[in-house]
């Protein structure tokens, strides 16, 4: 078995990938025998690939972004033996690297360093969140109008301008107008949701039809930055789970990054939960999103979906 594999995804946030890639073999010369690792460029069907290929190594460390460790966990995540998880974010939310402290030394020490607390190896463990038993993330599952933003962008990504290229800032500017528009979404029907309190009872909750937005988190940061419960810990067995009701709500939770303080500290009466057991009950079509994603794969017609704690991984921190 060999110690480590890279996980290259060229097109993560700044299609840094291949730069990364490039610097990796100089930057590991003299810490780490070039016989002990390999390097792969992310295929298509990653999740498959992630499941042939990582039982053959120690660690397993994602250049990438959310989406990319998203597709690395649902590859995993039926392993027997699963190998340790590495990042190093390339990504435009980074959300996890933030999360672990792995993000700040990337940005203020540079490859070399990221790279000398990967082969360490220390660890901690992440829970994972299962969607109806079929799908899987370590970050979070949104409905509503942060998942309308995401799906109107990633439409946006797919013309021929997108497809050319374009500035970073022109993309920046554009995703933060289409923030603007989508921030007035409401979902159009009422929800229920069903949850797992302490000592296992259960408590419903009905939502009428106007809500903004429904986030299920299991990390310390969310959109790149926000803070939305000062409770969490990503490794207790539970999810936070947050209702947004009004705009103002919503502007709140994306000013906590700058704010430095969680949502449910400078909102009061913010409807806001963990658990580690969640049914939502719905009749109605909305967006989704998983780990910064866009998801829709769920049929037409009345939905029930099933949110709990699955399994576990180990990932590195500082």
């Amino acid at each position: 078995m060999k110690k480590v594999l890279f996980l290259v995804n060229l097109v993560s946030g700044k299609k840094m990938g291949r730069n990364i890639k490039e610097r990796i073999p100089p930057e590991l010369h003299g810490i780490l025998d070039p016989n002990q690792y390999d390097m792969e460029f992310t295929e298509t069907a990653t999740a498959r690939q992630i499941k042939d290929i990582s039982p053959g190594y120690e660690t397993l460390v994602v250049v990438g972004g959310d989406g990319t460790l998203h597709q690395v966990v649902e590859g995993i995540v039926g392993l027997k033996n699963k190998p340790k998880i590495g990042i190093i974010p390339t990504g435009t939310g980074n959300d996890i690297a933030k999360s672990l402290g792995i993000l700040p030394i990337f940005e203020s020490y540079g490859l070399r360093a990221l790279l000398e607390v990967i082969l360490k190896g220390k660890t901690v463990s992440v829970d994972i969140i299962g969607l109806n038993n079929k799908y899987f993330f370590a970050n979070y599952f949104g409905i509503g109008n942060d998942a309308k933003i995401s799906n109107d962008f990633g439409r946006l990504r797919l013309t021929p301008l997108f497809r050319r290229g374009s500035f970073l800032f022109f993309n920046q500017a554009l995703y933060v107008l289409i923030g603007l528009k989508g921030g007035f979404y409401r979902i159009p029907f009422g929800v229920e949701l069903k949850y797992k309190k302490d000592h296992s009872t259960t408590e419903t909750l009905a939502l009428t039809k106007g809500i903004r937005e429904i986030l299920i988190t299991n990390v310390k940061t969310y959109a790149g930055g926000d803070c939305l419960s000062s409770k969490c810990k990503m490794d207790d067995g539970k999810f936070e789970v947050t209702i947004i009701f009004s705009l103002w709500q919503w502007l709140m939770m994306h000013f906590t990054r700058f704010l430095k303080k969680p949502l449910d500290v400078i909102c009061s009466g913010l409807t806001q939960f963990q658990t580690d057991m969640l049914e939502i009950t719905f009749t109605g079509d909305t967006f989704y999103q998983i780990d910064g994603e866009t998801f829709d794969d769920f049929s037409k017609g009345r939905k029930c979906l099933s949110v709990s704690v699955g399994s576990a991984i180990e990932m590195i921190v500082p």
